[in-house]
């Protein structure tokens, strides 16, 4: 719930004025508040033109005009960092368009068996957004962009705290599209580095 609440701000047309946190003068970046700028650009670029610096730069001045961010939102997206993402491997097949899902809001029944045995005979809802998810014939390639302040070689150890999270959404996917998930991902943006989740927890 706090995760898509702290996504949920968007300025749309007509609507009462947002209030955002004030930057001007201090030179620096609220690392919460820029990290819901990139999620936001990140659900609403168009990915075909993101295959050039300059094209990333002109979606998010789209999305500036277009109201989907505030200038204090567009200012802070990091164009060069989404760029290089668009370069990778991962990047360039989102570019395809084909079978891409964004910002996916699910809510599922689990059984509550799940957080702990004794809650067998209760159930849970369970929601959440799901940044980015492929879904082919095959099965599910579910990928979660994180903006965290890593160091290159920090991946593997931040990415196995969010492995919990990961595995959830991989598991509530698999269930409503009714198909394998074949592989889970996570995207830090601070060091361009793409890292693997195993579905299965690893003793």
């Amino acid at each position: 719930d706090q995760e898509a609440a702290d996504r949920a701000p968007v300025l749309q047309r007509n609507s009462r004025p947002v209030r955002y946190a004030d930057f001007s003068g201090s030179g620096m970046k609220d690392p919460r508040e820029a990290g819901i700028a990139t999620h936001l650009a990140m659900q609403f670029l168009d990915y075909v033109r993101c295959d050039s610096l300059e094209g990333v730069q002109n979606e998010v001045s789209r999305l500036e005009r277009q109201a989907f961010l505030t200038s204090e939102q567009a200012a802070m997206v990091d164009c060069c960092g989404i760029f290089r993402f668009f370069q990778s491997s991962m990047g360039r097949r989102l570019r395809t368009g084909e079978g891409i899902l964004r910002e996916f809001k699910f809510s599922v029944l689990e059984n509550g068996e799940e957080l702990d045995p004794r809650l067998r005979d209760e159930s849970f809802l369970l929601q959440g957004v799901v940044d980015c998810c492929i879904v082919e014939p095959d099965g599910l390639t579910i990928l979660d962009f994180k903006t965290d302040r890593v160091k290159p070689g920090q991946e593997q150890s931040r990415a196995e705290e969010y492995g919990p999270q990961v595995r959830t959404y991989g598991s509530a996917l698999c269930r409503i599209f009714d198909r394998p998930v074949k592989r889970l991902y996570l995207y830090f943006f601070a060091s361009d580095a793409l890292v693997e989740i195993k579905m299965e927890k690893t003793a």
